[in-house]
């Protein structure tokens, strides 16, 4: 691996089962990082479609892949919540890390330009509106309170970042990130792939201290034009501890993934075959960070690399992400 300081380069910038069917996978040819050691992974690592409508859980020490008849209908299936043993209908990050509740907003009627933010008792389903004033959006559930940001009308941008006491409603502005679209609550921060409000992303990837405000920049890319409409240039694949993993977008063949440690440090990884689309959802447990490529490997980043160590099943439509720890 080379270590390198704000380099990289692009042209074009997008960038316990119960029941259920069960198939087995074929691991094929080993990828970056590939070894052996998937069979000590005696754990099963919960997946479902991006749609949420087929979920269930893929063993990943012998590839077997089982659907879960419980995982509910469509939407009801893009996070296992493994404590109370329940597919959630959001993102893994809109979930208090216990799983005792989970976040969400929707569309205020019949006034559409506001938003209402929920709260949804995993253990009841009791659902409560806390707030309905301004386009303010769930980004992550944390016990310290809900991060939202503002959503510009008629786009998927937006920016500034606020965090929502769910007891008295009160909102605690970071006024420093105002201008930002922040995308990912972690290790401390708020990290952002449009620290110049852009709504279609910028070549610079910042972070936000949470406690004091203070905004960085972490990473920087060489770019020879600007990014076009419905483009970004610099997501998060996942995190190493503390440490970002970001994806650089080249073309729809390649990708850079590097892994930041600080301000201006970074290591270039092995590329993997991630394809056009955003960068797919990944999980962090104690086994390390887990996700699932274009080309339906699944992936595990630990001891500084990635690992193929299964393939998800095919699928008529959409593709599969990482819904939960594996355990």
């Amino acid at each position: 691996m080379k270590k390198t300081v704000f380099m990289g380069a692009f042209v074009g910038i997008i960038l316990t089962a119960c029941g259920g069917t069960t198939t087995a996978a074929n691991l094929g040819s080993p990828s970056p990082g590939a070894s052996t050691s998937s069979a000590a992974l005696n754990c099963s690592l919960p997946i479902s479609t991006d749609s949420g409508q087929q979920s269930g859980f893929l063993a990943i020490s012998s590839g077997k892949y089982t659907t879960d008849p419980n995982a509910g209908s469509a939407s009801n299936g893009m996070s296992y919540d493994r404590p109370h043993h329940r597919w959630l209908p959001v993102n893994w990050a809109q979930v208090l890390p216990d799983g005792s509740a989970y976040a969400y907003s929707k569309e205020a009627s019949p006034t559409p330009s506001r938003n209402e933010i929920h709260i949804v008792d995993v253990s009841t389903g009791s659902d409560r509106m806390i707030y309905n004033q301004g386009s303010y959006h769930v980004i992550a559930y944390r016990p310290e309170g809900i991060y939202v940001d503002n959503h510009l009308s008629g786009t998927d941008a937006s920016n500034g970042l606020w965090l929502l006491d769910p007891t008295s409603g009160s909102l605690k502005a970071y006024p420093a990130g105002q201008q930002a679209t922040w995308g990912w609550i972690a290790a401390g921060a708020a990290w952002s792939y449009s620290p110049n409000g852009s709504r279609f992303g910028s070549n610079s990837f910042a972070r936000m201290d949470l406690s004091t405000g203070a905004v960085e920049t972490w990473f920087q890319v060489a770019s020879p034009q600007p990014p076009e409409a419905g483009s970004k240039t610099i997501r998060v694949l996942g995190f190493d501890g503390s440490h970002p993993l970001v994806q650089v977008y080249v073309d729809d063949h390649t990708s850079e993934i590097w892994r930041l440690t600080a301000a201006g440090q970074a290591t270039r990884l092995p590329d993997l075959a991630l394809g056009p689309l955003s960068p797919p959802q990944s999980i962090a447990d104690s086994h390390g960070t887990w996700l699932i490529a274009a080309d339906r490997s699944v992936y595990l980043y630990a001891n500084s690399a990635f690992t193929r160590v299964a393939i998800a099943p095919a699928v008529a439509s959409g593709w599969y992400v990482v819904a939960g720890a594996c355990a």
